[in-house]
């Protein structure tokens, strides 16, 4: 089966470092920087490291990697709310019809959130930034 993009969770310790470990290769690449711009950018070239010294061993699951042309960096709900704090919690609450009190909750990791109110929370968040990019000045 081969591997489509390369799946990235993200977390930001506290002391505001970013750090990205990978789900679905063979073994585990970790990587951090000081901004999320620069994690990605620094997870890419450590995965490319990683591939490189698994094709010098000729490594049998190499075939199912390359090329490896697309990432998905994903984090909890939790963790977008800690990375992006310009994205107001009780804002995303009322675009997507939660009770603020529930959201601040769900964003401090104080309650569950089921995974279909994780959905409605994401494509709230993903028409909110389709909005943003329709802004011209």
């Amino acid at each position: 089966m081969r591997i489509e993009s390369v799946k990235v969770f993200v977390e930001k310790a506290d002391d505001g470092i970013y750090w990205g470990t990978t789900q679905n290769l063979p073994g585990v690449v970790s990587a951090f920087g000081s901004s999320l711009e620069e994690l990605k950018e620094n997870l890419k070239t450590a995965v490319n490291d990683y591939v490189e010294t698994a094709e010098a061993q000729q490594e049998d699951w190499i075939n199912k990697m390359k090329p490896i042309e697309k990432y998905e960096f994903k984090m909890n709900i939790a963790s977008f709310f800690y990375l992006m704090p310009q994205v107001k919690i009780s804002a995303i609450a009322k675009k997507a019809n939660i009770n603020p009190s529930l959201m601040r909750q769900y964003a401090t990791g104080k309650a569950a959130v089921s995974e279909e109110r994780l959905k409605v929370i994401q494509k709230t968040i993903h028409t909110l930034g389709k909005e943003l990019q329709s802004v011209s000045f």
